[in-house]
């Protein structure tokens, strides 16, 4: 029967489509993740690029 033929195609492109919404869903959770992370590893970044400068004109007391 058609019908029923077209009522299976819609239930499996609906699942389909459900499926395929809730995996964008996770790879947009990962993205965002991620870039919090890359922002986090920025300005550890930052704060280690002071502390080496710091450091630096501490140990400039101690060259010859």
């Amino acid at each position: 029967n058609i019908e029923e033929a077209i009522a299976t195609i819609k239930k499996q492109i609906d699942e389909v489509l459900e499926t395929t919404s809730s995996q964008a869903q996770n790879v947009a959770a990962a993205t965002q993740e991620q870039s919090a992370s890359v922002e986090e590893i920025a300005a550890s970044s930052q704060s280690l690029a002071v502390l080496a400068q710091d450091l630096q004109k501490a140990i400039s007391i101690f060259k010859i």
